[in-house]
């Protein structure tokens, strides 16, 4: 067994990104200290997310184009790199990325960077509400070496498309990592029984059994705008079982797992010794004419 350990962070966010940047910095920190291998923290957690997707707000518009940074050289990054050669881990987070050629183009990002510094990012390509009018969507994925595993990112609203990490799954990616702002609905009494949370616990662990494959969904938690957000960071196996999970609470949970073992395992004989990926046939759509004549 190869061990690696997974810290997924539920993490208070608010609309100041050297507030954001000191939380980011010292829980990598702590995570280091517990053993971590792979820090992930939600989406938009440098910035904050819109404080809404039907209310459109030009003041915010004007602070998301103030912060935003190129992956490249931007200072918080930057700073991240630092923290991750200095304590030998691997760390994903969400920010507003500049445009490296268009400083006027913004993206919704996640960035992977590793203890030899930047590995990559990924751009957002499904956008939900008023995310359109800000960011501009990604074009395509990629799924990242690295001395953990093949890491495929995904950015919340992705989550609800199952051909988006169905490709990555096919690209070769062990672990999907998903950081998100995936807000309550509200109508719920406890946190727990709300009907948003329970659809991301049906995507994440769907996205997770239906290709055999490690996911990490890391949430934003508390109140930012009009969202509250519930945490409920997690690790899930290719099973589809949760194996750690923040609950309803700020802070990270940390998961010891083999990778490679436990997905060889799962696309071998775990379910019922049926391969997903092995029997997957991409099926052609066309149109029955003898259909539409009745």
């Amino acid at each position: 067994m190869v061990s690696t350990k997974i810290a997924s962070v539920a993490m208070r966010a608010v609309h100041d990104p050297r507030v954001n940047l000191s939380v980011i910095l010292r829980t990598i920190d702590e995570a280091a200290a517990a053993g971590a291998d792979l820090v992930v923290f939600p989406e938009q957690c440098l910035q904050g997310y819109l404080p809404s997707l039907t209310r459109y707000d030009l003041d915010h518009v004007a602070y998301q184009h103030e912060h935003a940074e190129r992956v490249r050289d931007g200072p918080s990054v930057k700073a991240v790199e630092r923290a991750a050669r200095r304590l030998g881990v691997h760390v994903v987070f969400g920010l507003t990325e500049r445009d490296e050629d268009r400083p006027e183009v913004l993206y919704n990002s996640a960035v992977l960077i590793g203890p030899d510094g930047l590995i990559g990012r990924y751009r957002k390509v499904h956008q939900p509400g008023d995310e359109k009018h800000i960011y501009h969507p990604g074009q395509d994925s990629t799924v990242f070496p690295t001395p953990l595993g093949r890491i495929g990112l995904l950015i919340c609203y992705d989550a609800c498309f199952p051909e988006s990490a169905r490709a990555l799954a096919l690209d070769g990616a062990d672990l999907l990592v998903l950081p998100t702002a995936w807000a309550l609905e509200g109508g719920a009494a406890r946190p727990a029984d709300d009907r948003m949370v329970e659809y991301y616990d049906l995507f994440t662990r769907a996205r997770a059994l239906e290709n055999q494959t490690w996911f990490v969904g890391a949430n934003l938690v508390g109140q930012l705008g009009d969202f509250h957000y519930p945490g409920f960071s997690r690790v899930v196996a290719p099973d589809g079982r949760v194996r750690a999970d923040t609950g309803p609470h700020e802070g990270f949970t940390l998961a010891e797992v083999d990778i490679a073992g436990e997905i060889r395992h799962a696309r071998s004989v775990g379910y019922l010794g049926y391969s997903f990926l092995k029997d997957y046939r991409p099926l052609p759509v066309r149109s029955d004419s003898t259909m539409t004549r009745r």
